[in-house]
């Protein structure tokens, strides 16, 4: 054997006809041998996946051991699995796609072979969605023409494939379309289509939760997904209208979202005003506001780009902006700006909304230079804790993991102290828990550095402080 042969390996689903499923083995065996050109050629490892049933109908039987001596196939490469798909077991499901993913090296897809003739259905069905996923060519169905007579049928179904030929009886190893065409299919709708419609519908729902009952934004959900459905279909026509007809839909659901914030957020009137315009307006509310800490430079990003993009298309400068390479490009660009810009503007409104869908008035307290020793309240937090002590659990180290919480504890420990110390108070820590302590005190520079100071030196880790004049309970 050599080393190229090696690599060859039989994928089948097992079959209480054990004739069937050794004439099965066979058949595969001569194509493989057909499709080399080598006489001697068999595969390293044949992976039946059994039902119990046949795998005792195997073991119980001699007859089949001789059927592939015949074709000089040694059964010592065969490989048997055990499996109960039809239990509808998500386990099982997941054991049986693990075995397959041991088995199956996707390098090294032309020695793979799948045979779909027999066993269970679910089985095989299994077997064809793999051999798509790994886009595994070989994959066939072993055809034998049984006469019509009942009893002639029946006997002849028992036969071996050497006894099958013998017999004159018509044999054919039929090879599966290329199942690779399906992808054209589901690029048209069915495939990815569905895996961004779960994106889209998280991100407009998060957005609806925070708008005022009543608002549809039904529109919104349509436009991005036919920007998604129009890319694909030019994927496949390669028609630029398909991709334009993208972008527009895209840039629809972006001016859909922009007309959500100008009219709730500031009442803004959006007659004759085009979507650059209203972008322009967004980037002013929160440019205007660096209370609410929105990254406007990201911002600005995202929308100057939007708007660049849909304008090359309406509005093309020069006849390069007709191109089909330059819109196909344009095209996913167009949709995953519009993705990012809902993301990015949820997530800044649901920081900044009040209950009455209007951004909270945030007071950014200038440092007290009062000689009152006016009382704030200090929220500690420290940073990346989490990520300190998965770091521990990743090592699988008890002992690690034990030793970097008990730092922290000590070390919230010892800041509670210095807080006590200095503000001559001992109810002024309200709560100190994990990493974070809320306490109450004057403002002083030199105790919040020291805070910082401390945590770092014992931890390695910075920490995050923020105050407030009174404490607010949202009921």
């Amino acid at each position: 054997m050599n080393i190229y042969q090696k690599s060859f390996k039989l994928i089948l689903a097992g079959n209480t006809n054990i004739a069937a499923m050794i004439n099965a083995i066979i058949g595969a065996t001569l194509q493989a041998r057909s499709d080399t050109k080598n006489s001697d050629l068999t595969f390293r490892q044949v992976h039946i996946f059994h039902s119990e049933q046949s795998l005792q109908a195997l073991t119980t039987s001699v007859d089949w051991q001789e059927a592939l001596n015949n074709y000089k196939i040694s059964s010592t490469s065969l490989v048997h699995h055990v499996t109960k798909i039809e239990d509808s077991n998500v386990d099982r499901f997941r054991d049986l796609v693990e075995q397959l993913r041991t088995i199956v090296n996707p390098l090294d897809n032309p020695q793979n072979y799948i045979d779909l003739t027999g066993g269970i259905s679910s089985l095989k069905s299994i077997l064809a969605v793999f051999a798509y996923v790994l886009d595994i060519e070989n994959i066939y169905s072993l055809e034998i023409d049984f006469s019509k007579d009942s009893g002639t049928r029946k006997k002849q179904a028992s036969l071996f494939y050497h006894d099958l030929e013998q017999a004159g009886v018509s044999i054919k190893y039929r090879k599966f379309p290329p199942i690779r065409e399906f992808d054209n299919f589901g690029k048209l709708n069915y495939t990815e289509v569905l895996r961004h419609r779960s994106n889209i519908n998280d991100l407009v729902n998060c957005l609806t939760n925070l708008l005022p009952s009543g608002v549809d934004i039904e529109h919104l959900r349509e436009s991005l997904l036919s920007g998604v459905n129009s890319r694909l279909i030019g994927e496949v026509t390669e028609e630029s209208y398909s991709y334009r007809h993208s972008i527009f839909s895209s840039s629809a659901g972006v001016e859909e979202v922009a007309n959500i914030i100008l009219t709730i957020i500031k009442s803004a009137d959006l007659e004759n005003k085009t979507l650059g315009k209203k972008l322009d307006e967004v980037r002013n509310i929160f440019s205007q506001n660096p209370k609410y800490f929105v990254n406007t430079e990201t911002l600005e990003y995202i929308t100057r780009l939007i708007t660049s993009v849909r304008n090359d298309i309406a509005h093309p400068s020069s006849e390069n902006s007709y191109l089909k390479d330059i819109v196909a490009i344009q095209s996913p660009l167009s949709s995953q700006l519009a993705f990012a810009f809902l993301q990015f503007t949820t997530k800044t409104l649901s920081s900044f909304l009040d209950k009455k869908f209007q951004l909270v008035n945030v007071k950014i307290l200038e440092t007290p230079t009062d000689k009152n020793q006016t009382i704030f309240y200090f929220g500690f937090d420290g940073d990346f804790t989490g990520d300190y002590l998965k770091m521990a659990f990743e090592q699988s180290n008890e002992d690690e993991v034990r030793e970097r919480s008990h730092i922290v504890h000590e070390v919230i420990g010892e800041l509670k102290k210095l807080i006590y110390k200095t503000t001559k108070d001992n109810k002024s820590v309200l709560f100190a828990e994990g990493d974070n302590i809320l306490f109450k005190a004057p403002y002083q520079v030199s105790l919040l550095n020291d805070l910082q100071r401390i945590y770092k030196e014992r931890t390695g880790l910075t920490g995050t402080i923020g105050y407030v004049q009174q404490l607010i309970i949202n009921n």
